[in-house]
C-alpha cells in the first residue's frame, strides 16, 4: 500500500485539483478531502461514497 498526503498550502494553488490527477492514475483507491473550508474533491472526481461521518471538533 502506498499513501500520499498533501497537507498545506495557499489557497487556490491547485491541491485539488493535482490530488484528483494522483487519484485518476490507480483504480484501487480510498480518497479523503478533510479541507475545513471548503472540501470539494467531490466534485472533480465523482467518488462512490461508502461512508460518510460528521465531524465535532473539540474546544
Amino acid at each position: 500500500m502506498k499513501e500520499l498526503v498533501i497537507i498545506s498550502g495557499k489557497g487556490g494553488t491547485g491541491k485539488t485539483s493535482l490530488m484528483a490527477a494522483f487519484a485518476s492514475l490507480d483504480g484501487n483507491k480510498v480518497i479523503c478531502d478533510a479541507d475545513v473550508d471548503a472540501a470539494d474533491l467531490h466534485l472533480i472526481t465523482a467518488p462512490t461514497i461508502k461512508e460518510k461521518h460528521d465531524f465535532q471538533g473539540g474546544q
